[in-house]
């Protein structure tokens, strides 16, 4: 018979199941993203991602580039979206980095299927 006090495997990295579920819902709207002079804006999870959907809800010809490190943004390890773009991918992230492609200020939209894996600190 099963006690109260036995240890259960906590969800990792490498756990199947977690990625076969459904995503908890994630969605934060009007993140503002700033222009190329500045840091970029760190968008985190609180768990690990299954899917992630980036919208740049600025005007045709306002690009914000979208990396996995403040120096990736920085450096050439970023794709861009431009005004009126979105790009939807099955990533496992932790965080997120957005900042603009100009000296323009941006603005974007991230959805989210968040699974039960917590994120390492």
């Amino acid at each position: 018979m099963a006690t109260n006090d036995m240890q259960w495997p906590r969800p990792g990295i490498g756990s199947v199941g977690s990625y076969q579920m459904s995503g908890t819902p994630y969605a934060e709207s009007n993140i503002v993203v700033p222009d190329n002079t500045g840091n970029a804006v760190q968008v985190q999870f609180e768990y690990v991602t299954k899917f992630v959907t980036i919208r740049n809800t600025s005007n045709p010809g306002v690009a914000f580039r979208v990396g996995f490190s403040q120096s990736g943004v920085a450096a050439d390890n970023y794709f861009i979206l431009d005004g009126g773009q979105s790009y939807n991918g099955e990533w496992r992230l932790q965080d997120l980095y957005l900042i603009s492609d100009s000296g323009a200020a941006s603005e974007a939209c991230i959805i989210a299927g968040l699974t039960p894996i917590p994120r390492s600190n």
